[in-house]
């Protein structure tokens, strides 16, 4: 117990160090760097959304945010009490918004944005959706009742958000990974069983027909480099472009520092940008196999080549989101692949992306500035590997990595 009311005190300590230190202008805002360009973002989980001292944090950074699984369908439909209402109306949906609370809740008080994330999606959706009854011991719904269900599950959460949080979700992922990987195909899907080839275009039908005005809807899709998905995503917009309710496309950049290529994701980016549609990356992160300092520059450096692919076509990007806000919490957290460190500390990558045309300096004076009187070798160290120590305790011994880390520490 006395370990974890350590970690737990600490962790609040770096992030309030953190926050005071993004206050004192000595981390620059990216949200303030971008504020010309587009929206800068990020995903964040609930517990991170009901805690306010890293959410003051993140929107020192941020202006925009994702629940990262909040508003994914199996948190949203109420598979018990839409079994209940089956028994009169099979086409009948309940949905519940708990999940999604603490950030709409922050957001809308504090004047920030939110993208939500998402409506249709083969995976994270309730079997259940898709059975007579809501029930997954009885066959498939016909078309006819899934189509009925899909139009009142949008129209619900459309109708709650526009009631409870009017102009806090500016965008939404209304199809998700729809193209199947390595193929230029739909994915096979039960959304494609059971309604069939048109699925994509009656969900962003429905989507533009309950969506409060002015709120853009968005496909959003991940190996968007990679052929042949990309000719696959291509077609699938252009669908959509003609039926006259899709605004934008989102590319999932769940990259690695030495794949894909630069010229594989400008190539991407070109070919969609092309198409006319308003474009975000709703989905950034660079994973790398150690933190090692020569990893870390790596990855600062694909964070920089990205952010000036993007540049290139800044006139038709509207948001640029990272999936998550420190490395600890990624779903990727093995390949170290945010702009902060489990500390809170901000990476080369973050300086990357707060300058992607400068020297890639590392900045060394706003921790000596923390710790004074430190080594070079020891401010070098807390800059590339942030432990959990590191940005509370100015003056104080170092903090023990985690080969040292002790019962006190």
């Amino acid at each position: 117990m006395k370990k974890i009311l350590c970690l737990f005190f600490s962790a609040l300590m770096i992030l309030s160090a953190a926050a005071s230190l993004a206050e004192s202008g000595a981390l620059p805002s990216l949200r303030e760097i971008y504020a010309e360009k587009f929206d800068i973002g990020t995903a964040v989980p609930r517990m991170i959304a009901a805690n306010k001292s890293r959410m003051d944090f993140c929107a020192t950074q941020f202006v925009i945010f994702t629940p990262e699984n909040e508003l994914k369908p199996d948190a949203v439909l109420d598979v018990t009490a839409s079994r209940a209402l089956a028994q009169e109306d099979d086409t009948a949906v309940a949905v519940r918004f708990d999940a999604a609370k603490p950030l709409l809740d922050y957001a809308k008080e504090n004047g920030l944005k939110v993208h939500g994330h998402v409506l249709v999606w083969h995976s994270q959706t309730p079997d259940a959706f898709f059975h007579e009854g809501y029930a997954v011991s009885k066959p498939f719904v016909s078309r006819e009742v899934m189509l009925a269900r899909l139009e009142n599950y949008i129209k619900a959460v459309m109708e709650y958000m526009d009631a409870n949080y009017p102009g806090v979700i500016v965008s939404w992922d209304v199809l998700n990974e729809a193209v199947n990987d390595g193929s230029s195909n739909l994915r096979g899907s039960n959304w494609l069983k059971i309604i069939g080839q048109d699925y994509p275009a009656r969900a962003f039908e429905y989507a533009r027909k309950y969506a409060p005005e002015g709120t853009l809807l968005f496909y959003n899709d991940y190996n968007t480099a990679q052929e042949p998905k990309q000719t696959g995503i291509v077609n699938l917009l252009k669908t959509l472009i003609a039926e006259g309710n899709i605004d934008g496309y989102g590319f999932q950049m769940h990259h690695d520092a030495d794949y894909p290529s630069n010229a594989q994701i400008e190539n991407a980016v070109k070919r969609i940008s092309a198409l006319g549609l308003k474009l975000r990356v709703s989905e950034l992160d660079v994973g790398i196999p150690n933190n090692s300092e020569a990893s870390l520059q790596k990855q600062a450096k694909k964070y920089a080549d990205i952010m000036r692919i993007l540049d290139k076509y800044a006139d038709q990007f509207i948001a640029v989101q990272v999936w998550g806000i420190s490395d600890n919490v990624s779903w990727r957290s093995a390949k170290y692949p945010l702009l902060f460190d489990k500390a809170m500390n901000p990476k080369p990558a973050f300086w990357a992306v707060a300058d992607p045309n400068g020297p890639g300096i590392l900045p060394g004076l706003i921790v000596s500035s923390l710790y004074p009187g430190l080594t070079e070798q020891d401010e070098k160290r807390i800059i590339m590997h942030g432990h959990s120590n590191s940005l509370n305790q100015p003056g104080g011994d170092m903090p023990c990595s985690d080969t040292e880390r002790t019962e006190s520490c």
